[in-house]
């Protein structure tokens, strides 16, 4: 419905609702300003009840324009953004000081009024005054923030930018192989991945201190690809030798978080396999989790800070990339090769590359009488094993041989536990 096209005789709650909205959205903004004004115990031109006006008028302009055509903003919204000159010059004259933001705070908040008055785009308009007035309130935070960061972490921050936001939609989203496997996009997705997790990583040991922050990158990371951040850890590891128990603890958790995911997959594609699968993934995750604190308990509390220089490394994502595009190569030749010789195979073969894709596949076949359930349980299981050997791997050939060592002290029992819970159960 178009607000428009309603008549101003026939005024009801819903002609009412566009301007009720813009209301709250210049009290929202105008209250940020009023508090920023109080703190600084100065005087400005614009505070709450200026605010709420303006975002009315903003509103009342489009109520006009769609009367009257659409020129009708446009001169509101020039004559506005003049009378807003002129306030700033008045406060920079009389007041001594200049207070740009608040300028530019009352010509978006027009607009935002603006936009309130069409249905389509009410909802933006409140999502947009909401992070605006984020964005206003955490001056403070951004100060700081501007003055603690390095110019590398700037130049790094541009180049995390480059390679996620420039390079990657560039790439060609096609296979270029005969196979069929050799995604340029999808391989440079993981390059992106693990850049952001090593990114995160840094930006998480600011901020919460080398243990603390490995761990919380490690749980976060693991949501997404344990195996881009064993990746990410191992390059720790391998610059700073003083966190591996903490890159170790963070490898650990991400590849415990790898089993829950696949029990929520395979409850959401097929619920009757959920309880079979319950104890092999459950069992490798309490077995992994409980090694994990025992060696993270025994180690020594980084006290000095890490000397961090670089949040930004693209040479272990480049190196996980070919690694990626090796395995997705191998993984098929083997499948084309070994795929008749039984689900068990395939299984071993897909779990190289990605353990999500083959438990999708195996729970969906197990709902079907081509698949029986003991079967999709054991080969999940499998692939599973099979996706933690390749973390594994990767700790030695990426990172150090004591990152390796210790992984592997809590890598080998938990697939020895998932070995065993095939075998007995």
């Amino acid at each position: 419905m178009d607000y428009g096209s309603l008549s101003l005789e026939a005024m009801a709650f819903r002609d009412l609702y566009p301007f009720l909205i813009s209301i709250l959205i210049g009290a929202l903004i105008g209250t940020e300003r009023e508090r920023d004004l109080l703190e600084k115990k100065k005087r400005g031109v614009a505070g709450l009840r200026t605010f709420i006006l303006i975002t009315l008028l903003g509103t009342l302009s489009a109520a006009m324009a769609a009367e009257y055509g659409g020129a009708f903003i446009i001169v509101a919204f020039a004559s506005f953004a003049l009378m807003v000159a002129v306030g700033y010059a008045a406060s920079a004259t009389n007041l001594g000081r200049l207070d740009f933001t608040s300028e530019v705070a009352a010509a978006i908040a027009f607009i935002l009024g603006a936009l309130c008055y069409h249905p389509d785009t009410v909802m933006l308009a409140i999502a947009l005054a909401i992070l605006g007035t984020v964005i206003l309130a955490i001056k403070k935070t951004a100060h700081r923030y501007v003055e603690i960061i390095r110019e590398e972490e700037l130049l790094d921050t541009l180049k995390m930018g480059l390679v996620a936001l420039v390079i990657l939609p560039l790439l060609p989203n096609t296979t270029i192989d005969p196979f069929g496997v050799l995604n340029p996009r999808n391989i440079w997705m993981m390059v992106v991945l693990v850049s952001l997790i090593g990114y995160v990583g840094y930006v998480m040991i600011r901020i919460f201190g080398t243990d603390r922050g490995l761990s919380i990158t490690g749980a976060l990371g693991g949501l997404v690809s344990s195996t881009a951040v064993a990746t990410t850890m191992a390059a720790e590891a391998k610059a700073h030798r003083e966190v591996v128990p903490s890159a170790v603890f963070a490898t650990t958790i991400a590849s415990c978080t790898m089993f829950p995911r696949i029990l929520l997959e395979v409850f959401v594609v097929n619920r009757d396999l959920f309880l079979p699968l319950l104890l092999p993934m459950a069992s490798m995750t309490v077995a992994g989790v409980a090694l994990a604190l025992l060696l993270y308990r025994k180690r020594e509390t980084i006290e000095a800070p890490v000397n961090l220089t670089d949040p930004f490394r693209l040479s272990p994502a480049l190196k996980f990339g070919a690694f990626f595009a090796l395995v997705l190569l191998v993984s098929k030749v083997a499948s084309i090769y070994f795929g008749e010789a039984g689900t068990y195979a395939a299984s071993l073969v897909a779990g190289l590359a990605d353990v999500d894709a083959i438990t999708l596949s195996l729970a969906t076949l197990a709902r079907t009488p081509a698949m029986g359930e003991e079967v999709a349980v054991a080969a999940i299981t499998l692939a599973a094993m099979t996706n933690t050997l390749v973390k594994l791997a990767i700790t030695f050939v990426l990172g150090t041989r004591e990152f390796g060592s210790q992984v592997a002290l809590i890598f080998i029992p938990m697939i020895g536990v998932g070995i065993l819970t095939i075998i007995l159960f």
